[in-house]
């Protein structure tokens, strides 16, 4: 599942929004981390033992996210953010940390291969790959076709309908419309 602090994801259309979910984990520190931290605060330098543990709860809430997302069927979580706390009282210290995002269903963005023409993209190309892509999405039969779109694909010369012509070309029929849109594609 994609996990992303911003709000798309590249090359796919969000199609649902989700309630914002959020996922929080608390971790303890021992009296050793104290005293190893103390010595890290006195002189200087990291802390690994906090680092570890902060990896730690990190790892933790992602994935606890993760699973709420999943509870709604959802293909990524955008907009997440995380917050890291420190509680203390009492003579305890722990940490808190709280992940925060939007689940969301995804579909995936047709990509469209486009001639340039003299260095810039040709607006026509474009439009006529756009068709074409809905021509074979629709495509049932030459009998569903009608002239224009049969004229369309004669004329086009797009790499993208040979498939669909190999199909039309072991369709068979009786009529002078079949024969006609059949002349037309092979032409």
């Amino acid at each position: 599942m994609i996990v992303s602090s911003t709000n798309t994801i590249e090359g796919r259309e969000v199609l649902r929004y989700f309630d914002p979910i959020s996922a929080t984990a608390v971790i303890g520190a021992n009296a050793l981390s104290e005293i190893g931290a103390s010595f890290v605060d006195l002189f200087g330098g990291r802390s690994r033992n906090y680092e570890n543990k902060l990896q730690e709860l990190y790892k933790s809430v992602v994935e606890s996210l993760k699973q709420n997302a999943r509870r709604y069927r959802a293909d990524a979580v955008i907009g997440f953010s995380v917050n890291i706390d420190e509680l203390s009282g009492k003579g305890t210290q722990m940490f808190m940390i709280t992940a925060i995002g939007t689940p969301v269903l995804l579909n995936e963005i047709k990509h469209i291969h486009a001639e340039s023409v003299g260095g810039d993209i040709d607006g026509s190309v474009i439009k006529n790959k756009v068709k074409a892509s809905l021509i074979i999405e629709r495509y049932i039969g030459i009998y569903t076709m009608d002239n224009a779109t049969a004229e369309f694909i004669a004329t086009s010369r797009l790499t993208e309908f040979v498939p669909l012509l190999f199909k039309a070309m072991n369709e068979t029929g009786e009529d002078q419309v079949f024969k006609d849109r059949q002349a037309t594609l092979y032409v």
